[in-house]
């Protein structure tokens, strides 16, 4: 029997390739002529680089560059040359939001300077010009300003001086003119792809503050200012801040679009693609995707439901296994079953630390169902 294994990584817990290993020992203890074709996955996010280095010819290029909040800590950013000049940039190495404790998490201060210097290294020094770039696990809300000064450009305020780099969502209200004429010429060779899964405007209601900010730190109060900044921030670029995708990654799609005119696609169907799933996946008789938590969210448009609709096209059944399953969930619409991996009620920290065995144990029992299954047909 093939298991084709397909999870995403279970946030802030397990990355995907873990979630593979644990689930593939207890398919083995089970059955152990399995099959198994493990695929891990990641939705754009972070995680995206390790899914993605495994493929011919991917090189993974290191660099030094700013972290997400200003005068901390650098980080060691990482991006992949693949062959063809293509580069693909996860923003969550340099510009993540798990760099940041959760204590001091600060979607007014938090900026995306890191990130548009790997992207000026890709560009500049490693001569990329198709450029994925995936955004998701932002921990900024600065509208790509901090980027944008990273790869040459300038913000001036209302006396004409010079605003420091990585100013923040929480300074964009200082900026008051936008210099381009810094900018390398090399940028307009460049083919960018903006991989994300979400289709928030830059403001409004559906908006980067809005949906995201409460997650990234913000309070009530700083979800107001920022929606405010923003709005402001797409006034200086002559922009309405209403088009769908552009507050993906705390409005970083947007600066993209202007920049590089850049569209949106599903960072998770980029993935698909990217790792061959389709190839891969044919002939499996199961299909086994997961993720840490599962809610009305994931099943439309998040990656576990792409793998579905793919594994569906193939005429494979799938089961999703989750760290969580939210209350009122019509799952088996895209799922052939549904579980959680949870052994019972405790605190997130023991599920956390004992997520490895569980997993192990769902695959266990899974397989050990699927066999007994085959042999009484």
């Amino acid at each position: 029997m093939k298991f084709v294994l397909a999870p995403d990584s279970f946030k802030e817990c397990l990355r995907a390739h873990r979630v593979c290993a644990a689930l593939a020992a207890g398919i083995r203890q089970a059955d152990p002529n399995a099959e198994i074709e493990s695929i891990p996955l990641a939705d754009g996010g972070e995680g995206s680089l390790e899914v993605l280095e495994t493929l011919p010819g991917a090189k993974r290029i290191r660099s030094t560059v700013h972290g997400p909040l200003p005068g901390g800590a650098c980080v060691n950013g990482a991006f992949l040359l693949l062959p063809e000049q293509t580069g693909v940039i996860e923003l969550a190495q340099a510009s993540g939001l798990e760099l940041i404790e959760p204590a001091r998490r600060d979607a007014g201060r938090a900026t995306t300077f890191g990130t548009g210097e790997q992207l000026r290294h890709a560009i500049l020094e490693c001569g990329a010009r198709n450029i994925t770039i995936m955004l998701g696990g932002s921990a900024s809300s600065d509208g790509g300003a901090g980027l944008f000064q990273a790869l040459g450009g300038r913000l001036y305020d209302e006396q004409n001086r010079l605003l420091p780099p990585g100013i923040g969502g929480a300074g964009l209200v200082r900026a008051a003119r936008i210099d381009l004429a810094q900018l390398p010429k090399e940028l307009s060779e460049v083919k960018l792809r903006i991989a994300a899964d979400v289709t928030n405007p830059l403001t409004g209601p559906r908006g980067a503050a809005a949906v995201f900010a409460p997650q990234k730190g913000a309070t009530p109060e700083m979800v107001t200012e920022l929606e405010n900044n923003l709005r402001h921030w797409a006034h200086l670029w002559n922009d309405s801040g209403d088009v769908p995708g552009d507050g993906a990654a705390g409005g970083t799609a947007f600066l993209l679009r202007k920049l590089f005119n850049a569209a949106i696609e599903s960072g998770a169907e980029r993935m698909l693609e990217l790792t061959r799933f389709d190839q891969r996946a044919s002939g499996g008789d199961c299909v086994i995707t997961g993720e840490g938590r599962t809610d009305f969210q994931s099943i439309h448009g998040k990656l576990c439901s792409r793998v579905a609709i793919h594994a569906a096209r193939l005429g494979i059944p799938v089961i999703l296994i989750s760290g969580a399953l939210a209350p009122g969930l019509k799952e088996s619409e895209l799922f052939t079953a549904a579980f959680s991996i949870a052994s019972g009620p405790g605190a997130l920290s023991d599920a956390i630390a004992r997520a490895p065995e569980n997993l192990q144990r769902i695959g266990r029992n899974l397989a050990a169902l699927a066999t007994t299954f085959r042999k009484h047909k």
